[in-house]
């Protein structure tokens, strides 16, 4: 019997559960007592465990059985689990990875001496380990734990790509197709391709959602290798997500999971400080990273900001004096962004000794070769005994946001919902501040519409010119018809477009209909 087809599967479906397990041990570790917790955990092992055994895999039906056997006892409350016994869940779940992408086989004598020493410890009751494990240090994997790539497309990329590329050319045929008289085309011909032209936009566009992944997703994958770190260096940190609804190309999401790695690893290793420092601080104990994301016109702006004590100013200068022989006058005149893009250098490193999460030569450099390979770029602030924080823009081929879509005479525009504060019906809703409202119309040149009522939007900017004495004021335009909120597929505007100094980006709808995305931050003027 031919085995290959039900091992996939297996290969498949113990990848998500072992997924679930990362994230149920997460969760559990901060709430060790929860039994309905305990009870998904050991429902994921069992699974792997009946798999495994139905196939043979010996070596993970039994470092499973061993696992879900703790797992129970914590379920029934016969053990209180202790935070080492956790830990050795979590090295069993690595374990388990290992051998399941290996289909059941140690492939290196560490991994072998891994494996033995893991399962001799679940074959102990757990309460023995739960007091203190104080036996030998378990040894490590040969392939140490990294973040997981990005796995949430379930088929192959290329094949997406292929498949944009057909409708694309089918959307250029129907394009091509010369024009017909009425009295050429019947009615039912008419409605016929109409109706087959808008499924075909629709079409095109669900196929380009394929290739995007939502900004809370992303972060998502860091959530381990954050915990991990923090627990090597014997720190406490949780991340945070901002803007978690956006949604960008995987590709470029992908291609920034190494470098972010990197930056996470230097917050953790060189910016936040262990608990009894934060505490003598008046800071909270568990230090915290935000990862944050926003779009700007055509731009990805994401952000990376931890609570810690700051860059290391003296490491810096020291470095400016000993490897460009500056004068402290001369550093004293080098502008801030000047000042922290040292740490960029590929000799700079403020370690002051190698561990496995620092000092091993590998400084920002990376980081920064990376970003600039994307077409980005990133700048860095840091306050001392505050915060440090890293900006990275980046030019974006293709998003989705959700928008308020209008018309304003024959144009149809979108705005951001995030930016639209209320909706309101009719002249007497406009402002008697002649400031706040921006007149489109005039703008656009687009004639009146005739009708006695009128929408008017009220919208919050972002920039300076939208706040008055550090007062947030708000901007009002008169639209003539609101289409609704709606999904927009967003891609850069052009050269000629990009002048005016209008747009955001050219939005498509899912019916294939064409919206401008307003840049409300660049507005030229407030006519009003």
């Amino acid at each position: 019997m031919d085995l290959t087809k039900y091992k996939k599967i297996f290969t498949q479906e113990s990848g998500k559960y072992l997924e679930d397990l990362d994230r149920l041990l997460m969760t559990v570790e901060k709430d060790r007592l929860n039994s309905d917790l305990w009870a998904e955990i050991h429902g994921k092992i069992h699974s792997i465990k009946g798999m495994a055994r139905a196939l043979s895999l010996d070596k993970i039906s039994e470092l499973a059985h061993s696992m879900e056997t703790w797992c129970k006892e914590f379920q029934q409350g016969a053990v209180e689990p202790a935070p080492n016994v956790i830990q050795l869940l979590f090295d069993g779940g690595d374990l388990l990875r290992l051998l399941v992408a290996t289909e059941g086989q140690t492939v290196s004598p560490q991994d072998q001496r891994r494996y033995t020493a893991l399962l001799s410890k679940f074959k102990e009751a757990p309460d023995k380990l739960a007091i203190g494990d104080k036996g030998e240090t378990t040894p490590t994997l040969s392939k140490p734990s990294v973040t997981e790539k990005i796995n949430y497309v379930r088929v192959k990329y290329a094949l997406i790509e292929e498949l944009l590329g057909l409708s694309q050319e089918i959307l250029l045929i129907e394009k091509g197709l010369p024009p017909l008289s009425q009295e050429q085309v019947s009615g039912g011909l008419k409605n016929w391709i109409d109706d087959y032209t808008s499924i075909l936009k629709g079409l095109h566009f669900r196929l380009a959602q394929l290739r995007l992944m939502s900004f809370g997703d992303f972060a998502d994958i860091f959530a381990k290798t954050i915990r991990n770190l923090a627990k090597e260096n014997n720190k406490e940190v949780r991340l945070d997500v901002v803007g978690s609804e956006l949604e960008a190309d995987i590709t470029l999401l992908e291609r920034l999971r190494e470098p972010f790695v990197h930056i996470f690893r230097n917050c953790i290793a060189h910016g936040i400080e262990s608990s009894d420092e934060r505490l003598k601080a008046g800071k909270d104990a568990i230090g915290r990273i935000i990862l944050e994301a926003a779009r700007e016109r055509d731009s990805l702006i994401i952000k990376i900001i931890d609570d810690g004590r700051g860059i290391n100013r003296s490491a810096i200068i020291k470095y400016l004096k000993n490897n460009r022989s500056l004068t402290d006058e001369q550093i004293a005149r080098i502008p801030e962004e000047e000042f922290f893009d040292t740490i960029l250098d590929p000799a700079f490193s403020s370690a002051s000794k190698i561990t496995e999460v620092a000092g091993r030569g590998i400084g920002m450099n990376v980081v920064a070769q990376a970003i600039e390979y994307l077409g980005g770029t990133m700048t860095i602030h840091s306050e001392p005994a505050k915060n440090t924080e890293f900006m990275i823009r980046l030019p974006v081929s293709l998003s989705i946001i959700d928008t308020i879509t209008f018309m304003v005479g024959d144009y149809t525009l979108s705005i951001p919902t995030s930016n639209v504060v209320s909706i309101d019906q009719g002249k007497d809703s406009l402002s008697d501040d002649s400031a706040s409202f921006y007149d489109l119309r005039r703008v656009l040149g687009a004639r009146e519409n005739g009708g006695e009522f009128i929408y008017v939007l009220k919208i919050r900017g972002l920039g300076e010119k939208y706040s008055h004495n550090g007062k947030e004021e708000l901007m009002e335009i008169a639209v003539d018809t609101i289409i609704g909120n709606n999904r927009i597929m967003v891609m850069p505007v052009g050269e000629l477009l990009a002048k005016a100094r209008l747009f955001a980006g050219v939005g498509i709808m899912e019916n294939g209909d064409i919206s401008m995305l307003l840049d409300i931050e660049s507005l030229p003027g407030r006519p009003g």
